[in-house]
């Protein structure tokens, strides 16, 4: 017997905060996603982008979460030693809930490029995409991607919960001026972020003096 959509939101969360949350809740709340997963992406220890550790990410994650019921933490990205194609991690997830529907959540720009993912092409055989948008959003895509579209694109919420995968759907989401860059100098430069992201969040990274 199918269940209720599932949704994965993937993201470097370096560090977490209202940006990635606000938007995250208002996409479960309107798709009836029970829960939706934030994935944190894995960050090569070499890489200049990488600012802490993945422990300390995925613990920043947890905290931001513990009052917000209908989001949890995927870590299974930052248990591997390398990075991931997209259309593996699928494979992962679909194989560990062989009767959910699966959404996963991407921006504009991403779906803008989305025939240059490794394996882009099977990558809807396991998740359904929804694509967040901003309020009033206009663009004109490729011809492979606009194709796609006319294929595959829904409006109703319903097919998203009816279907495993194949479908794509636009969630218009608030968006919210905040970037983990503004919050990593605010940090550096002794500038206040105690409106920017959750206090458990604030209090941790104050504990550990993370980004200084």
């Amino acid at each position: 017997m199918k269940q209720q959509a599932i949704g994965f939101l993937g993201g470097s969360f370096d560090p977490i905060h209202n940006g990635h949350l606000l938007p995250a809740i208002e996409v479960a709340t309107k798709l009836l996603l029970k829960p939706l997963f934030l994935m944190p992406n894995h960050i090569a220890p070499h890489k200049a982008g990488s600012h802490c550790s993945a422990e300390q990410r995925c613990r920043m994650v947890e905290l931001a979460l513990q009052e917000h019921p209908q989001l949890a933490i995927d870590p299974r990205e930052l248990d591997r030693d390398s990075a991931s194609y997209t259309i593996d991690t699928l494979k992962e997830i679909r194989a560990e809930h062989p009767t959910q529907p699966i959404c996963f959540m991407m921006g504009m720009d991403s779906l803008i490029n989305f025939n240059s993912w490794y394996q882009w092409q099977d990558i809807l055989k396991y998740c359904h995409l929804v694509v967040c948008a901003r309020p009033g959003w206009k663009h004109s895509f490729n011809d492979t991607i606009q194709t796609l579209l006319n294929n595959q694109q829904t409006d109703s919420v319903n097919d998203l919960h009816q279907a495993l995968a194949g479908k794509i759907y636009f969630q218009s989401t608030t968006l919210y001026d905040i970037s983990s860059t503004q919050i990593r100098f605010n940090i550096k430069h002794n500038k206040n972020i105690e409106n920017l992201l959750p206090k458990t969040v604030c209090d941790y990274i104050e504990q550990y003096q993370l980004y200084k």
